[in-house]
């Protein structure tokens, strides 16, 4: 596979070197520095502009199976995607950071010829959410732009939903459509019980996730947290943290910054002042917080601002890191975790081009999440549409115009529904037959 990746920097070195090991790539950078830093990396490399169409042509771009844009400039990116399609690339990566061009982690814009943005400040938030807010929570795929979840979490001895299936209950619009044990995939009957060290596929409506965690994790204590920085990562903290019911503050320096922050976010305290100031998060009862997020977009004040969090007694510190090689040198003075976007980018990336945007593992075998719509005499069509799936394959959500609905075993599948699946490789065949309208259903 041929792989051309634009950008050797945090983002785009890693990912050469990660994989150079198992592919054809190709790197194109601006800078000699970058460029003379890839030596010794089995990668083909280029110096010059990565929107140049002469460079990207004479870089192969029109055989390139995969196009990663990660320079630092968005709109360079962009173009770069764009000019790849037109020229006949397979799929294309673009990073992009500015939020007048993405409001999601990932994001889908193939119809201006762009296989998916990722925004690494916002990956990386949504890092820090997921494990802060539903730590058993291995996995996570928005369905229907976000009004339903497929969650996949892990179950341990301690946990209230271990024991009979039949005595469980969850959440309304929640459903157990999957247990994986082990190396094998079951699905669920009500004899069946729910064991320590099972991981479980569940969908539900995005509304029900806050009482899925309540259930699992018997835990609606109210944290305090403070986040120092206003920028993209903490803001977005902010405000999906908003939702959790957490006692929030957040402190950053411009203070027409603030002035933006408070009309956005009404349940957090804005505070302008500077967090590296001691007389202000002292009277800010730092010492009392449970999490202290440190996320300004430079290193040296995180880590001032950490270490003199957990001076004054903050239970746990969470820092943003640009340059991934401080990561060891933050937790070795007494930063809890800390995390950068660059990393956590490269590791969403190189999931993306080994296994694909819409594909999980399960088990020994991957699985693909798959929309399809049922037209007029689709074999899906009528009752009991989840009996219909052949072995391998799960019913998980059905989008009725605007309403996600996590189908029973008697749900019916109308005309015009998007029905999402999720389907084992060797099953897609099955699985596209029954949306097939030939022959009746």
């Amino acid at each position: 596979m041929q792989i051309l990746i634009t950008g050797a920097g945090e983002v785009g070195f890693h990912l050469a070197r990660e994989l150079s090991g198992s592919y054809d790539v190709t790197v194109i950078d601006q800078s000699r520095k970058a460029c003379e830093r890839l030596e010794g990396v089995d990668v083909k490399v280029l110096q010059g502009n990565a929107a140049n169409a002469k460079l990207l042509i004479e870089a192969g771009i029109q055989d390139a199976e995969i196009v990663v844009a990660v320079t630092g400039n968005d709109e360079v990116n962009i173009i770069t995607c764009i000019t790849a399609s037109h020229l006949g690339a397979g799929r294309t990566i673009a990073r992009v950071s500015n939020s007048d061009y993405i409001d999601q982690p990932m994001k889908d814009r193939k119809q201006i010829g762009i296989g998916l943005m990722i925004c690494p400040e916002l990956v990386m938030a949504e890092r820090i959410v997921t494990d802060l807010y539903f730590p058993s929570m291995i996995e996570r795929r928005s369905l229907a732009g976000g009004k339903g979840e497929l969650i996949e979490l892990t179950i341990r001895e301690e946990m209230p939903l271990v024991g009979p299936i039949a005595n469980v209950d969850l959440p309304e619009n929640c459903r157990l459509a999957a247990i994986k044990r082990g190396d094998e995939i079951l699905i669920p009957k009500k004899d069946d019980s729910i064991k320590g060290g099972d991981r479980l596929i569940l969908t539900c409506d995005a509304k029900s996730v806050p009482k899925l965690r309540r259930l699992v994790h018997e835990d609606t204590a109210t944290h305090k947290i403070m986040i120092v920085g206003g920028g993209v990562v903490g803001f977005y903290l902010a405000k999906w943290l908003e939702k959790m019911d957490f006692d929030l503050k957040l402190v950053e320096i411009d203070n027409l910054r603030c002035q933006e922050l408070a009309e956005e976010l009404p349940e957090t305290l804005i505070l302008n002042g500077d967090g590296t100031d001691i007389s202000l998060i002292k009277a800010e009862n730092v010492g009392s917080m449970d999490i202290v997020f440190s996320v300004t977009g430079f290193d040296e004040k995180n880590l001032l601002c950490s270490l003199l969090a957990k001076q004054l007694g903050a239970e746990k510190i969470v820092a943003r890191v640009d340059r991934s090689d401080y990561i060891d040198l933050f937790e070795m003075v007494g930063v809890d975790h800390a995390i950068s976007p660059g990393r956590v980018t490269v590791e969403a990336v190189l999931r993306l081009i080994r296994g694909g945007e819409e594909v999980m593992v399960i088990g020994k075998d991957e699985a693909e999440i798959l929309e399809f719509r049922a037209e007029k005499e689709a074999k899906i069509l009528g009752k009991n549409a989840a009996d219909k799936m052949p072995k391998g394959a799960i019913l998980g959500m059905i989008m009725r115009g605007s309403q996600p609905i996590i189908p029973t075993a008697e749900t019916e599948v109308k005309d015009g529904d998007r029905v999402f699946i999720l389907a084992l490789s060797q099953t897609l065949p099955k699985v596209k037959a029954l949306f097939s309208t030939e022959g009746g259903a």
